[in-house]
Formats: structure tokens, C-alpha cells, sequence
């Protein structure tokens, strides 16, 4: 089973937003005014040494810093793009069926861009059973479906999948996964009831939560990052 660790840093992110907002309507304390304090006096200091060092550059030395500061921005943009929209994303593994080749604790790099798939490749996909996901090696394809098995066990999974249950496909150099040893850890719920198999009955709470996140996450990340830099340039009357 894989917990997708996205939506965890996507929570994370909402909660300092709320934070810094109560901090600053309920306390009026805005933690990043020493920051700013320190920005507006190294700006005031060096805008006229820019300024003269930038009339001073011949066209296309201009020219070519406006390029590679814009390809930054494209290359930044599009990372974000493809984290937030899945495109790639990593994954905490929580079982050990898939021993060698990663172990629980591991995180996993996965693509959702290539959608062909063939024998061999590790795919992620709900179990049917129970709608959680798994990380699974695909071990042949028949006119029913896609048949998995785990490295770590001898005999293949009785379920047969289709193109549509799959979520990813981890992304392999040399025939291997990209696998990031032990970060996972810290992404795994730790599960102590056993009426849903290995998992629990806490997990059932957990994925309602994860999957509020993901309709209603993004929303509540660009709203909170809006309120707070509105209450940020907004200032008081006594600083007038």
C-alpha cells in the first residue's frame, strides 16, 4: 500500500497559512516584518548600484539574463504544475511486498504521463478489495485485464486491473525505480487495529480526510495565501 505524500505537504502548507492568518487578526504579529524590515533596507542600499550595473550591460548580456530568469520561471512553474496536478509525484510504500526492490519506509518516484504499460513495469493502482493503494510489479496482460504480482511473494494477485485503475507508473532507469531509502517513514500512518487486513479501522478516517484535501486542498492554499499578503499590504491606521 502507498500513501501519495503530496496531499501531506499540501496540508502542511494550509496549516502555517492558517496560523500566520491568526497570528496576524488575532495578535496582529506578522513573523516576516524583520524580514521585510531587512529587504527595504538592502534595497534601498543597492537599487542605484543595480540600477547602474544593469545600464552598464551591453544589450545582449541583457538580453541574455532575461532569458535564463525566464527559464527559471518556466522550469519553476512547471515543476509546481506537475507536483500539484500529480504529473509526477513521489509515494511512501507501506508494506513489504515489493522487497528488494523497495522496502516500507521508501519513497517512490511515479509518472502519471505514459499510459502504456508492459510487462514488467511497477504500477500503482487501488486494490479492489479494499480501495487502498498498492505499488505492484505487472506480471502479464490478458484480454481480461492487467495481472500484478509483488517481487516479494511467489504467487501473482488474484485481481485483474484495468488501464483505468491504475494511478501511476513508477519511473525506471535501467530497469530500476527511482527510490528515495527510509523518507517515506515519516509519511506513514501507523495503523493498530487489524479489521481492514494490515491496515485498520483508523485508515477508512484518514482517506475521507485525504480525499477532502484533494477536492478542496488547492482552493484552500491559493485562498489562505491571498488572505494573508491582502492583511500583509494592508496597513494599519497608525502606520499611516
Amino acid at each position: 500500500m502507498l500513501i501519495p505524500i503530496n496531499l501531506i505537504l499540501l496540508f502542511l502548507t494550509i496549516s502555517i497559512f492558517l496560523v500566520l492568518i491568526y497570528l496576524r487578526v488575532s495578535h496582529h504579529i506578522d513573523i516576516t516584518e524583520p524580514v521585510k524590515i531587512q529587504y527595504r533596507e538592502f534595497y534601498k542600499r543597492n537599487r542605484e548600484k543595480s540600477f547602474i550595473s544593469l545600464v552598464g550591460k551591453r544589450p545582449e548580456d541583457t538580453q541574455k539574463m532575461i532569458f535564463k530568469e525566464s527559464l527559471i520561471l518556466v522550469v519553476v512553474v512547471f515543476i509546481m504544475f506537475a507536483v500539484a496536478s500529480k504529473v509526477i509525484f513521489f509515494t511512501a510504500v507501506v508494506s513489504g511486498s515489493m522487497v528488494p526492490t523497495f522496502s516500507r519506509g521508501d519513497l517512490v518516484l511515479m509518472q502519471n504521463i505514459d499510459h502504456t504499460y508492459r510487462v514488467g513495469d511497477i504500477i500503482m493502482f487501488n486494490r479492489p478489495d479494499t480501495n487502498l493503494p498498492y505499488a505492484h510489479r505487472i506480471l502479464y496482460i490478458t484480454k481480461d485485464g492487467i495481472v500484478t504480482k509483488g517481487d516479494a511473494s511467489n504467487q501473482k494477485d488474484w485481481w485483474r486491473l484495468k488501464n483505468r485503475d491504475i494511478i501511476g507508473k513508477a519511473i525506471l532507469i535501467g530497469g530500476k525505480p527511482i527510490v528515495l531509502k527510509g523518507y517515506g517513514s515519516y509519511f506513514i500512518v501507523s495503523d493498530r487495529n487489524q479489521d481492514l487486513g494490515p491496515f485498520g479501522n483508523d485508515y477508512r478516517k484518514y482517506q475521507l480526510f485525504f480525499q477532502v484535501v484533494k477536492l478542496y486542498g488547492y482552493v484552500i492554499a491559493a485562498f489562505c495565501l491571498f488572505l494573508y499578503i491582502l492583511l500583509t499590504v494592508r496597513k494599519k491606521p497608525s502606520q499611516n
